[in-house]
Order: C-alpha cells, then sequence, then structure tokens
C-alpha cells in the first residue's frame, strides 16, 4: 500500500528516516518549509555548511525524493518536492517538540517568538495564529475538526468565496487538510484552502513575509481584517509573556 508521501515499503520509510537523521539535510528542509526556492549557494550559508558539503546533502534528499531541482537559466534552484513532503517535515517537528537548547539572545529570542507565532509551513499559516485561525472557523461552523481530519462546511465554502477567497478544485485531493503544528500541537489549515487564504492574505497586503524566514507579519490593515471577519484579536508576538 501507498502512503501519502508516496511510500511504498518499510525500506522506503527506513531510507527517508535515514536521510533525514542527519542534522545538516534536517535544516535543509526546515529552511525550505518557507515554501520558496533556494540556491545551494543560499542554503549551504544557512546551515554554515561547505559548498561542497552542501552538494552531497542536496543530492541524498534529490535521491530520497524530498527535495526537486528547478533550472532557472544558468542557476538552479531546489524546493521541497510537494506539500505533503512539507507536512511530513511539520508532522515529524510536531512528534519531537521544539528544541531542548536554551533560545539566547536578544534578537534569537525575537526570532524565536515571531516563528512560533506566525509562520508560513510550506504554502499556508503556521504557529499560534494559523492554530487560531482553524479554532475561529471551527467555532463558526465553517469548518470541521475530527479525528485528525479538517472538512469544510458549505458554511465555509461560502464564507471563502464572500471574501473573494478562490479555492481551487481538483478530482485527487482534498480542498482541505489538517496538518499538525509542531509547536502547538494543534491542528492548523493546509492544502488547497490554506494555502488560498495565505496567498490572499499577502496579496491583499494584510500579512507581510518577514524576518527570519518563514515568519509572517500582520500589518495594520491585517489586524482589522482578523478582527472583523475572525474575531481574532492579533497580538504583537514579541510582547507575549
Amino acid at each position: 500500500m501507498t502512503t501519502m508521501c508516496g511510500l511504498d515499503t518499510g525500506s522506503d520509510i527506513s531510507q527517508l528516516a535515514s536521510v533525514l537523521a542527519d542534522a545538516t539535510r534536517a535544516k535543509v528542509c526546515v529552511a525550505l518549509m518557507d515554501g520558496c526556492a533556494w540556491t545551494a549557494g543560499e542554503l549551504a550559508h544557512h546551515t554554515q555548511t561547505s559548498p561542497q558539503a552542501m552538494s552531497s546533502c542536496l543530492t541524498r534528499l534529490e535521491d530520497a525524493r524530498i527535495i526537486l531541482r528547478i533550472r532557472q537559466g544558468r542557476h538552479q534552484y531546489v524546493q521541497l518536492s510537494d506539500e505533503r513532503m512539507a507536512r511530513v517535515i511539520e508532522f515529524l517537528g510536531s512528534v519531537t517538540g521544539p528544541s531542548d537548547a536554551p533560545v539566547t539572545g536578544y534578537r534569537q529570542v525575537r526570532a524565536d517568538q515571531r516563528l512560533r507565532y506566525a509562520r508560513s509551513c510550506y504554502n499556508h499559516i503556521a504557529g499560534h495564529l494559523g492554530v487560531d485561525i482553524a479554532q475561529h472557523l471551527e467555532h463558526r461552523d465553517l469548518i470541521t475538526i475530527e479525528d485528525g481530519s479538517i472538512r469544510l462546511t458549505g458554511n465555509g465554502l461560502q464564507w471563502f468565496e464572500d471574501e473573494g477567497i478562490s479555492i481551487p478544485e481538483s478530482r485527487t485531493a482534498p480542498r482541505i487538510k489538517a496538518c499538525l503544528d509542531w509547536t502547538e500541537r494543534h491542528f492548523h489549515i493546509g492544502g488547497y484552502a490554506g494555502s488560498a487564504l495565505l496567498s490572499y492574505l499577502l496579496d491583499q497586503r494584510f500579512m507581510e513575509k518577514a524576518a527570519p524566514k518563514r515568519a509572517l507579519h500582520v500589518t495594520a490593515a491585517g489586524r482589522e481584517w482578523f478582527s472583523k471577519e475572525l474575531d481574532i484579536t492579533v497580538v504583537d508576538p514579541t510582547a507575549r509573556a
């Protein structure tokens, strides 16, 4: 039987586990969770490894079908193979939990707070805000969350349409998926609905990509939107107790 990750046998799972057991390769996967394409040089700098070591690292990840290489003119980029692989990485993070290593230094602490509050999980919203969105949608009967799965209700489909958020239809994949948040240990919304929501918020400038990579910042207009449309009070993550 083939799993959601395209794995057919126990040996496939063993291979995936072996590849992700390496700290540098794991860091690369986490970096690619921002949904963007990176160059090998950028990843080498991010993980503080040599170009030669990064080349070997990316080959292993590509052989395991975790990443894809994309050529654009003379340049080559890499990204996660698909959203399913992103959900695997996010799920593994939720199982292992946040690092026990202490977060020290003013800038590092603030960066950690921003990532925990709102970040991109491949192409949808994760962190405290992502979970908050899912819970408010459920409270308003726009989605149902049961047994690890999320379903859009009729009211939910209408709400997305009324907001001008277009969710693509697919015969092979559900419109909305549950993604277990690794910091909050609750579900946020993924799939086409999660992707469409984040794209809408970025297009309307209700949210902006911020430092560190994957962090999402809610603008003043976005705070008004969240309050009006979802009854969510957005807070400054660096001021959280």
